[in-house]
């Protein structure tokens, strides 16, 4: 591993629960949800898949796309260059109609 490098584990999760009426729902989320880091970082993200078949993702402001697979780990690394607060979006589940928002949180200070 590089001097320097910090490494991340997240993972997908899923809650589900039935209504009183009877109506089932669920959300996916990123676990956790906000990652704290230092500028001047180098990190590694390892992002296991462990609720939902796959979840295509992009980190806002950062250039880094990627796909989590159920079963598998993904890797993404980046260099912390600019204070912010940068979004983990999953494209399967960007809001509350498609079972999310599947939305997690870089904070870079």
């Amino acid at each position: 591993m590089p001097v320097g490098e910090r490494v991340i584990h997240m993972v997908t999760g899923e809650y589900k629960t039935t209504t009183k009426d009877g109506k089932e729902i669920e959300a996916y989320r990123w676990d956790p949800g906000t990652v704290f880091v230092n500028k001047g970082e180098n990190v590694k993200l390892k992002i296991l898949g462990v609720n939902g078949e796959h979840h295509p993702f992009v980190i806002e402001g950062m250039n880094i796309q990627g796909v989590v697979k159920k079963g598998e780990e993904t890797t993404v690394s980046f260099h912390a260059s600019k204070e912010g607060i940068y979004r983990i979006i999953c494209f399967t589940h960007p809001d509350s109609v498609n079972n999310g928002p599947m939305i997690g949180y870089i904070v870079v200070d």
